[in-house]
């Protein structure tokens, strides 16, 4: 008997090893609460979002439970830009996708994307998105960045289309600036060794420049035609839509929330620091845009009209009908 009893201890320790080993390897390989089933009752749904400073309610909606409050399983998948989270939206492998808007609308135009604007994200202000510049760099006015060679986070997107908006609208050839394709977080780093002239950069790593590299934001861009422009939504396949109605008034309901919390610096600091891995000091310093609360066309119909007038856009379209309005309960 005791021979027997040792016999069913070990077993059932060979299969709780086992299970802490099952469990660590999903650890490992980004496994966890968020890739597992929903919840008796709760909907699956994954999120594309990248490491900035527009996504931070996403985060928030996760952290204060605004997601489950709907019925919502929410997996959070971090991308590194449009050009990752476009194809992941289109093969499913994303529900709902942060998209900046000229981006979205151009793949509207191309016939390369299905889609619709489920929730507002972020709104620009003059601090909001800064050119950044050594101090010693000349550059001071729009008329200075002539021959010079400044960065875009991709090519054909919102930044590009504010850079060369503020330079039409100051009598400089847009074409004369060399437009370099670099990432965020490396543009701090690529104008201080001098790959780039300028760089136009958003929070944290507008701060993080200040600090770390001297860097000091010039002109704004975000100014006059592009004053309070919108930026980014949350962008879903017009299939998604259809299909999963009841999820996604849910999520927009959840981010309704989130965007309104997003204005208590403190709660948006929290949620900070593990998406752009800025520390919580340096989130309080950060200058941030709006959030807005609900999707506004005709807000969006002033980023069309720009594309149209500075060439983005061959013909006009109409945003009401790439929307899908937020509940009201």
């Amino acid at each position: 008997m005791a021979t027997r009893a040792r016999r069913v201890a070990a077993a059932a320790l060979v299969v709780s090893v086992m299970t802490v080993f099952a469990g660590g390897c999903s650890l490992l390989n980004g496994g966890g609460a968020d890739n597992a089933a929903p919840p008796p009752g709760h909907t699956g749904i994954n999120v594309g979002i990248l490491a900035t400073v527009d996504d931070a309610p996403v985060k928030l909606a996760q952290a204060k439970g605004y997601f489950a409050e709907q019925g919502l399983n929410a997996n959070i998948r971090v991308y590194p830009s449009v050009n990752q989270t476009m194809p992941a939206l289109q093969s499913g492998e994303i529900d709902v996708a942060l998209m900046n808007y000229v981006s979205y609308f151009q793949a509207q135009a191309a016939k390369t994307l299905d889609a619709k604007v489920v929730s507002d994200a972020y709104q620009g202000t003059p601090d909001s998105l800064a050119l950044l510049a050594k101090p010693d760099s000349g550059i001071r006015t729009p008329k200075d960045l002539a021959g010079k060679k400044v960065s875009v986070h991709a090519k054909g997107n919102i930044v590009e289309l504010l850079i060369k908006a503020v330079l039409q609208d100051n009598g400089v050839d847009p074409n004369s600036v060399s437009y370099l394709e670099v990432k965020f977080p490396q543009i701090p780093a690529a104008v201080a060794n001098g790959q780039l002239d300028a760089g136009v950069d958003l929070e944290p790593y507008i701060t993080q420049a200040e600090q770390q590299y001297g860097l000091q934001p010039t002109f704004k861009i975000v100014a006059g035609a592009t004053d309070n422009i919108p930026l980014s939504g949350y962008i879903a396949t017009s299939k998604f839509i259809t299909a999963h109605a009841d999820a996604v008034a849910a999520f927009q309901k959840a981010m309704v929330k989130a965007q309104k919390a997003a204005t208590d610096r403190t709660a948006i600091s929290s949620v900070l620091p593990d998406l752009t891995g800025v520390d919580k000091q340096t989130s309080s310093l950060l200058k941030l845009g709006q959030y807005p609360t609900s999707v506004d066309a005709t807000r969006l119909q002033r980023v069309v009209t720009l594309m149209k007038t500075y060439g983005y856009l061959q013909q006009s379209m109409d945003v009401s009908g790439l929307v899908v309005p937020t509940p009201t309960s």
